[in-house]
């Protein structure tokens, strides 16, 4: 009976292992492009299985500190999405496990993820060694839609939850004891796409779509009213609001598409493409700096769509609404270059948008396309004096006289 039951154990942990093994094998699927005739940047489809591969866009970059590694979520038919991380370097692509991916930190180079019910839980995985832990369960039937995790992994924001008519609850936990409290309600917060300022874990960043209407378990039966979409400050934990001057009538209509510049404390965001596309004076991209009451157009009369902002505060990037391609801007002066096509067939599902990033080290724009009929992430490489092209433009010098 004893060997037997030895036997058994053996099998069992050898299983296991093997298991837990297969979570960490290999696979390259990597397929190149092309080289951008303007750019000269190059272009690799890092996914290829005929299966809908996305880069996780939410704001932030899920990716290394290093910009070596990033992580991608696929969605197999029929079944939970997956989190799998990609290795830049050699293209090579390493299945995590089935979970949601939710937010991340570059910083910590950390990405967190939610197993699928019933058991929720909370997860956290190290992209320097694909290392996982758990964080926390998530109690309830529902998960939240929405999460951020403060920089140092003190806070973290659970929502939006509906109390009444239109008005939505954020929760707040102390990671360390597990406390958790509500941190503040708000009307018209369907959509918070909360953030956490890098440089401050007391504030986060809420988009509050004014004049909405959504019913959970149907969605939304109206993205914003007549006012369209603004944003707040909310303090971490005193939840006190403080309404910045985003969207009518302080700037354009805003697209919705907003994030912090790096540490920097700057919020910046993207105005009117899939809006009010016939306002195209006012289309562009705007940024508010801390102890500023106004915000500064910093671009104007492009249809600039989706935004992120490098890991140093410099540079944004953007997706063209119209034609789908990808462009690099420097953040102070607005004046931007072409880094190459995304050729995406734009549709209602998000994955099918390209939500163009830049890796923390500057090297590389991660984006979705689904020019072969299935969305697959791919890399753009920026050549070496790419960047040095966005510095401001010297002023001429005045001719001497003789």
């Amino acid at each position: 009976m004893k060997p037997t039951l030895t036997l058994l154990i053996s099998l069992m942990s050898t299983l296991i292992s093997a298991s837990m093994a297969a979570e960490r094998v290999a696979v390259r699927e990597a397929i190149p492009v092309e080289v951008d005739t303007e750019s000269g940047a190059v272009v690799v489809q890092i996914t290829s299985q005929p299966v809908n591969s996305t880069n996780v866009y939410m704001e932030q970059r899920f990716a290394s500190a290093d910009g070596r590694r990033i992580a991608i979520e696929r969605q197999p038919f029929g079944q939970p999405p997956e989190l799998w991380v990609c290795d830049l370097k050699t293209t090579r692509l390493y299945r995590i496990g089935a979970g949601r991916a939710m937010t991340a930190s570059f910083t910590r180079s950390a990405v967190y993820y939610l197993t699928p019910s019933p058991e929720t839980r909370l997860m956290r995985v190290n992209l320097a060694d694909l290392s996982t832990r758990e964080i926390m369960a998530i109690p309830g039937n529902a998960p939240p839609r929405k999460l951020a995790i403060s920089h140092d992994e003190r806070w973290l924001v659970t929502g939006p939850f509906l109390v009444k008519d239109n008005v939505f609850r954020l929760d707040l936990t102390e990671l360390a004891t597990g406390k958790r409290t509500t941190l503040c309600e708000l009307a018209d917060i369907p959509n918070p796409h909360p953030q956490f300022d890098p440089s401050n874990p007391s504030r986060l960043l809420v988009q509050v779509n004014r004049g909405s209407r959504f019913t959970p378990g149907v969605g939304f039966q109206k993205l914003s009213g007549p006012q369209g979409a603004t944003l707040y400050f909310v303090a971490v934990p005193s939840g006190e609001v403080t309404p910045l001057p985003v969207g009518l009538p302080d700037t354009p209509a805003i697209s919705g598409h907003s994030t912090w510049a790096g540490r920097s404390g700057r919020v910046v965001f993207t105005t009117a493409p899939g809006v009010h596309e016939s306002l195209l004076a006012g289309t562009g991209i705007f940024r508010l700096t801390p102890g500023e009451a106004k915000c500064v157009q910093i671009v104007s009369g492009q249809q600039f769509n989706h935004l992120a902002v490098s890991d140093d505060g410099r540079f944004f990037i953007v997706d063209d609404y119209r034609t789908q391609t990808i462009h690099i801007g420097n953040i102070e002066t607005g004046r931007s270059l072409k880094l190459c096509d995304s050729r995406t067939r734009q549709g209602k599902p998000q994955y099918t948008h390209a939500h163009p990033y830049l890796t923390p080290d500057n090297r590389h724009v991660i984006f979705n396309s689904n020019v072969t009929g299935v969305t697959q992430v791919y890399a753009a490489t920026v050549p070496d004096p790419f960047l040095e092209q966005l510095a401001p433009l010297k002023e001429k010098e005045p001719d001497k006289q003789p």
